[in-house]
């Protein structure tokens, strides 16, 4: 299994809209999120009732989405009006969400400069990790953490997975590796330069990502980290065979290291979809959750804006977000491969989470954002 995102080329359709079946046992409105907004009661959200029936249609429209979709939660006004489950998936169930991770680094290198650990996003890697300086590549120590959190530092994208190896020193490895195209000169989607941010976020506040991610994000939010799974990938970015079956199994947190301990940066976190939702919400409310300002308000506005444009003219990119149009309504999200989904549609009040299978039929991330945008956003703007 190939550690990357799905990168979203054009949005296959969804299921014809006709009556819907009876709905399943695992689908049901439920309690309101705890967050920093005040609920309002569960199902009193404009068109809850609508929504829940327009989602059970498309959840039982075809054995693909029977089939993949594990876990689906959606929030308006932080009231939870619909949420589904697979038969082999639950409240409890965790899911690798893949490159969701990279936004939840974007909020954590927020966070760190918000600390003064960072002075700022206009810091070149050559100021960043200073020990690194004498390996890095030309015009490597130029490139700006800005530039590696829009993915337009030029560095190298996927295809060099394979030199990747549990011998290998990942972060050396990306920084001296020659760039694809000068800094600044466009957007490439690059994972091995997501994962600098592991390294520079350690580098800058002396501890492990994940005992910093607990203090800052996790613990206030109420997710839990332990006991944590953190097995050490293989060649390729990809868990190693012996670890694979026990990563999957695992029903609580987990979150892959590379082989020096660095949690990574693009991907492999594992968390419930209900932990997805909170992520959203806290988005949503500007980095406030029950009255904290856990991410600060100016980067959650700033990396969530449309700031580079990318290979995909649906979406365009922020700081580890995308940024997009939901049907006339400005949306962003966080994406991960084979389905993973945290969407944010702010004039509504609207939060969506979304796990899938990654299976040889997987989704296409975009594949979901237009169920979202077929589904559930037009019966909130009736």
């Amino acid at each position: 299994m190939v550690v990357a995102l799905a990168i979203v080329g054009g949005c296959s359709a969804v299921p014809a809209t006709t009556e819907p079946p009876a709905a399943s046992a695992t689908t049901s409105a439920a309690p309101p999120v705890t967050s920093g907004s005040t609920p309002a009661p569960a199902g009193s959200a404009t068109g809850a009732g609508e929504v829940r029936r327009r989602l059970d249609l498309a959840l039982n429209a075809g054995e693909r989405y029977q089939t993949l979709i594990k876990s689906v939660i959606v929030t308006v006004d932080g009231a939870q009006i619909y949420q589904h489950y697979a038969a082999d998936s639950g409240p409890d169930v965790t899911h690798n969400v893949y490159s969701v991770t990279k936004s939840v680094m974007s909020m954590l290198i927020g966070i760190a400069i918000d600390e003064g650990f960072i002075a700022g996003v206009d810091l070149t890697l050559a100021e960043l990790l200073p020990t690194h300086v004498p390996m890095m590549a030309p015009g490597v120590g130029a490139i700006t953490l800005r530039q590696i959190l829009t993915m337009t530092g030029g560095v190298h994208a996927d295809e060099t997975f394979v030199k990747y190896t549990r011998d290998a020193n990942w972060t050396e490895l990306t920084l001296s590796t020659p760039l694809t195209q000068p800094p600044g000169t466009g957007w490439i989607y690059s994972n091995p330069g997501s994962h600098l941010l592991s390294a520079i976020l350690v580098q800058a506040t002396g501890r492990g990502v994940l005992d910093y991610a607990r203090e800052k994000l996790f613990t206030p939010l109420g997710i839990s980290t332990e006991p944590a799974a953190q097995p050490v990938l293989g060649s390729g970015w990809a868990i190693s065979p012996e670890d694979l079956p026990a990563y999957g199994a695992v029903r609580g947190f987990g979150w892959s290291t590379d082989p020096q301990g660095l949690n990574l940066g693009p991907s492999d976190l594992k968390i419930s979809a209900a932990d997805m939702t909170k992520l959203g919400q806290l988005y949503l409310d500007g980095g406030r959750w029950a009255g904290q300002q856990l991410v600060p308000q100016a980067w959650v506005g700033e990396s969530t804006s449309a700031l580079v444009p990318t290979d995909y003219p649906l979406f365009d990119y922020g700081y580890q977000w995308r940024a997009f149009d939901a049907g006339g309504h400005p949306a962003f999200a966080a994406f991960g491969l084979a389905g993973q989904l945290i969407e944010v549609v702010p004039d509504l009040h609207l939060v969506v989470a979304i796990s899938s299978l990654d299976d040889p039929a997987r989704f296409d991330t975009g594949e979901l954002v237009q169920l979202v945008q077929t589904y559930i956003i037009p019966v909130l703007t009736r």
